[in-house]
């Protein structure tokens, strides 16, 4: 590999994987590199690492997105000069980046092939422009979370034929989240026991359809549940519901549920749903720089977001175990538990066993309503007969590597 005509060594790769490892405040990735006991590079091309325990998903922590071998010199002397105009391997290499377009050229040496597409250009609209801007002509292909876009609806009726929409299933979860590290009623399993089943995940969807398609009982469409778990299913009579409340020691005070802009309508809907059965939600709505601030989040008592885990053993654990999802608002009983589980989860040496086990760390932190599943999502995609290869991935993207245009459609 090379950077700039410089082969990058193994004392690059151990700068990467230190920067990230003993700055765990700065980069979120940290967690997967706790169990590195020593590491050495005995020559420019060999990294020796030597781990605390067996840990049979390490390879791939190597190979995720957070890893990727930065140049030691070149991020010491500019590291956001770097960040502007970074230099990798994958199937697109950046041309230029401004604020307000990025452009991507084919990077003909990619080992899975040349992509078809020559050019990408990636446009940035200013978030405090949201709403304002007009909405560009797409003439080839438009993705959408929830309703089509106006554009899209606009093409598929004037020209219909010309058009064709594939929508695709991809596990996108949307997720209530309790702050158990502040104290307040939602700290006491009744009162989430009672949240629970306040929001009825069959009334959201119906009230506010969009791209909810079913309710969630898992991370996954279809999650099994165990016979506890069943036995909970039938929706609980409002005395009941009110019970629990009582039981749980509640006295109407209000809870701070922070989201973003995304799931605002979600977050009203339960506003909503919650003050029918006497329990006071106040919304706080956060920019994407405000959700890198955990001091401010740490005030919140819940946090309603989604999570896409595309089919990765590593991207669930990550949920648990990085400070930006679940790790930062568990309780110590809770983030114990969680630690034992993920470490067994990692000496684990078949897949099959790891699943297994991850399946059943879910189900303990869903009987525990420690985190509240609410519903799948669905991505709709409409495009032009001219545009050929277009299909959705597990994390719910096109792949612009596949993607291609017939000449002989116009």
């Amino acid at each position: 590999m090379f950077h700039h005509g410089r082969e990058l060594t193994a004392e690059d790769v151990m700068f990467t994987l230190n920067r990230i490892r003993f700055q765990p405040d700065r980069f979120q990735g940290g967690w997967m590199f706790r169990g590195i006991d020593q590491m050495e590079a005995p020559d420019r091309k060999t990294v020796r690492i030597r781990l605390k325990e067996p840990n049979y998903l390490f390879l791939r922590y190597l190979c995720s997105i957070t890893t990727a071998i930065v140049p030691e010199d070149v991020v010491r002397r500019d590291e956001s000069g770097f960040a502007k105009a970074p230099v990798g391997t994958g199937p697109f290499q950046l041309v230029s980046h401004n604020e307000g377009k990025c452009v991507l050229e084919a990077f003909p040496a990619h080992f899975r092939g040349r992509a078809h597409l020559d050019r990408v250009e990636v446009l940035i609209l200013p978030q405090v422009e949201a709403g304002r801007l007009k909405e560009p002509d797409w003439t080839s292909l438009m993705m959408s979370h929830g309703e089509t876009s106006s554009a899209s609806r606009k093409a598929l009726l004037n020209g219909g034929e010309e058009w064709h929409n594939l929508e695709a299933q991809f596990t996108c979860c949307s997720l209530l989240v309790f702050n158990q590290k502040k104290s307040g009623p939602h700290n006491h399993p009744l009162f989430r026991e009672a949240l629970h089943h306040i929001l009825d995940r069959d009334a959201l969807i119906a009230e506010l359809g969009g791209d909810r398609i079913c309710s969630a009982r898992g991370f996954r469409p279809g999650a099994a549940l165990s016979e506890k778990e069943s036995a909970c299913l039938p929706k609980r009579s409002r005395s009941e519901i009110l019970a629990l409340l009582e039981r749980s020691g509640y006295r109407e005070e209000t809870l701070e549920l922070v989201t973003n802009s995304y799931l605002e309508a979600d977050a009203r809907w339960i506003r909503e749903r919650a003050a029918s059965f006497g329990v006071t939600l106040e919304i706080r709505i956060l920019s994407t720089a405000e959700w890198t601030d955990h001091a401010s989040l740490q005030q919140s008592d819940c946090q309603l977001y989604g999570v896409v885990l595309g089919g990765d053993e590593v991207r669930e654990l990550e949920v648990y175990l990085q400070n930006n999802y679940f790790s930062s608002l568990w309780d110590s009983r809770t983030a114990e538990v969680v630690e034992q589980e993920a470490a067994a989860i990692l000496r684990e040496a078949e897949e099959t066993e790891r699943r297994a086990r991850l399946a059943e760390l879910e189900q303990w932190i869903r009987q525990a309503h420690a985190v509240l599943f609410l519903v799948h999502k669905t991505t709709n995609t409409a495009f032009h007969q001219s545009v050929r290869g277009v299909g959705i991935n597990s994390y719910g993207w096109v792949d612009f590597h596949n993607i291609w245009f017939n000449p002989s459609v116009s």
